[in-house]
């Protein structure tokens, strides 16, 4: 098994690779979108930015027909983005959070913690995730979409899980730890209702290089599938469920084996902060 300690401390992001072409276009469209929007009522802004340091960045999910800055008073085309909200990491470890609709975020430098949803079978809910820089997580709840997530350069973890939430359906926060000023949200993995499967994709011209599926175990029935590109690791339930069970994406022929709460810790400190 390959551990995240060889990539880098909790606390110091790497930042080995040179920003790429796509992170500085990300960079100037935010220039450009700042000085064209200008200020923006904070209840109105499907577009969020971070900062140099550690954030808590949460889809506003105002972006829908009741909008009407987005969707003028007595106009029939729908004009809105159903709640879909782009959300942008800074240059801190940060904690991105998309809640409702077909979001799109952005990690950006640090070691970014992710979640698309929380959804909760709410529509339109497949997300499109990229961690870029650091070693980030990416976390999926059952009632989320079949999402995409673009680890980038780092490296990179997928997690299936129950997120723990609050009455209003956001993930909530630990206390602070080490590398993560606001704490970091939580997760049931041994006791999610699901387990998942791993598929390498063999046509390199899908883009994406592994498909992650997971299914009901109740029902044996497929829910979801995550596609996955530039990611390393994978951590889900096992089939009888009550066990973490983790895929080594760097290995030939990954497969899911049952790991202990000591192993997690020693693969990747950062999950070992968000699952149990």
């Amino acid at each position: 098994m390959e551990s995240w300690q060889r990539h880098g401390h909790l606390a110091a992001p790497q930042q080995r690779h040179p920003c790429s072409r796509a992170l500085l276009t990300t960079f100037l469209a935010g220039v450009l979108a700042a000085v064209v929007l200008g200020p923006v009522p904070p209840l109105q802004a499907a577009l969020q930015r971070g900062g140099p340091g550690a954030e808590v960045l949460i889809g506003a999910d105002d972006d829908n027909l009741d909008n009407s800055i987005v969707h003028p008073p007595g106009t029939a085309a729908d004009q809105s983005l159903s709640n879909t909200d782009v959300l942008d990491g800074g240059f801190g470890n940060d904690i991105i959070i998309g809640l409702l609709g077909s979001d799109v975020l952005h990690g950006n430098f640090g070691h970014d913690i992710l979640i698309g949803g929380t959804e909760q079978g709410a529509k339109p809910n497949s997300d499109i995730i990229y961690g870029d820089a650091g070693n980030d997580v990416n976390i999926w709840a059952p009632g989320d979409g079949s999402d995409a997530f673009l680890g980038g350069p780092g490296f990179d973890a997928m997690v299936f899980g129950v997120i723990d939430r609050d009455a209003d359906n956001v993930p909530t926060l630990t206390a602070p730890v080490e590398g993560f000023p606001h704490g970091v949200p939580t997760a049931n993995v041994s006791g999610s209702p699901g387990f998942c499967t791993i598929e390498r994709v063999e046509d390199p011209a899908f883009g994406y290089q592994y498909l992650a599926r997971f299914f009901v175990r109740s029902s044996g029935a497929l829910a979801v599938t995550i596609r996955l590109a530039q990611v390393e690791q994978v951590f889900c339930t096992s089939q009888e469920g009550g066990q973490i069970t983790y895929a080594d994406l760097t290995q030939a022929d990954p497969q899911f084996v049952v790991v202990s709460s000591e192993q997690v810790q020693q693969l990747n400190p950062i999950v070992a902060l968000i699952i149990r």
